[in-house]
C-alpha cells in the first residue's frame, strides 16, 4: 500500500511535500540564455522549485514503472499519486499542482477548481477535505473544464504553471504544463514542458529533441509541433489559473 493511500485510509491529511533540489537548481538553461525569475510567493516560482525524483522513472497508479518508449524523460516530479485508481492523468495534475501550491502557501481559503461546465467551485465552501475535493474534481472534470474555466493568455505571456490545453469536443483531450521559462538577450524564449498521461501516472518533464527546441528546452513553435506529431488531441490553446 502506498503512503498516500494509507493516510487516506486512516482519515489523516497528507504530509507536506519534502523540499529538495528543485527544477531551476537541477536543469540548466542553454548557453546564452537566462532563467526568468518570478515573485517569491507566486505560482510560477513555486513551479520552478518543484522537486525532482533522483531517478527519472515514471510510476503509474499501480506503482509500476511506465515503459519509457513513448517519452523522452528529462525528469519526474517528486509528487506521488494520491489514489490507487486511474484518476490522476494530465488535467488532474494541473489541478493537483494548483492545490499543492495553495496548500504550501497556507492559502486554501482561496483555492478553487471548476465543475465540468467551467464554473468555479470554491474548496472552502465545498464541505469536503482537500483529498475528497480533489478526488471529486479528478473524477468529474477534465481538460474541457479547464479550457472553459481558466483564463486565455497570449504566447508572449507564458509563465510556469500555464497550460497548453487540447480539447475541442468536451471529451478526451490533453493538457501540458509549462514548468520553467528562459530567454536570450534577443528575447527568444524557451520552455520546459511536461505532462501526466494515461493510465494515471506521475508527472514528467519531456525533453525536447532538436526538431522541437534546443538542449532539452522547447521553443513555442516546437512544442506546438511536438503536440501535432505525438499528442494530436486538437488545437492547443493557452490557459492560466487566474
Amino acid at each position: 500500500m502506498r503512503i498516500g493511500s494509507l493516510f487516506l485510509l486512516l482519515g489523516l491529511s497528507l504530509p507536506s511535500l519534502s523540499q529538495g533540489l528543485g527544477i531551476k537548481n537541477s536543469i540548466q538553461v542553454p548557453h546564452g540564455y537566462w532563467r526568468q525569475s518570478y515573485p517569491k510567493d507566486s505560482y510560477s516560482n513555486w513551479m520552478q522549485n518543484l522537486q525532482l525524483k533522483a531517478q527519472p522513472i515514471i510510476l503509474n497508479y499501480r506503482g509500476q514503472a511506465v515503459e519509457p518508449g513513448a517519452y523522452s524523460v528529462y525528469g519526474v516530479v517528486q509528487m506521488p499519486l494520491l489514489f490507487q485508481s486511474d484518476l490522476e492523468q494530465c488535467a488532474d495534475f494541473a489541478m493537483r499542482f494548483w492545490a499543492e501550491y495553495h496548500k504550501t502557501a497556507g492559502n486554501l481559503d482561496h483555492f478553487y477548481l471548476f465543475d465540468y461546465s467551467g464554473h468555479r467551485i470554491s474548496f472552502a465552501n465545498s464541505g469536503k477535505s482537500l483529498e475528497q475535493f480533489l478526488k471529486w474534481a479528478f473524477a468529474n472534470t477534465n481538460s474541457h473544464a479547464l479550457k472553459i474555466g481558466c483564463k486565455p493568455i497570449a504566447a508572449d505571456q507564458i509563465a510556469p504553471g500555464d497550460m497548453f490545453v487540447q480539447n475541442e469536443r468536451g471529451g478526451i483531450g490533453h493538457i501540458s504544463i509549462v514548468l520553467d521559462v528562459c530567454r536570450s538577450p534577443q528575447g527568444r524564449k524557451l520552455f520546459l514542458v511536461g505532462y501526466s498521461f494515461m493510465p494515471a501516472q506521475e508527472f514528467h518533464i519531456e525533453k525536447a529533441g532538436t526538431k522541437y527546441g534546443m538542449d532539452g528546452w522547447f521553443t513555442f513553435e516546437g512544442y506546438i509541433q511536438y503536440l501535432l506529431d505525438n499528442l494530436n488531441f486538437g488545437k492547443p490553446e493557452l490557459r492560466r489559473f487566474d
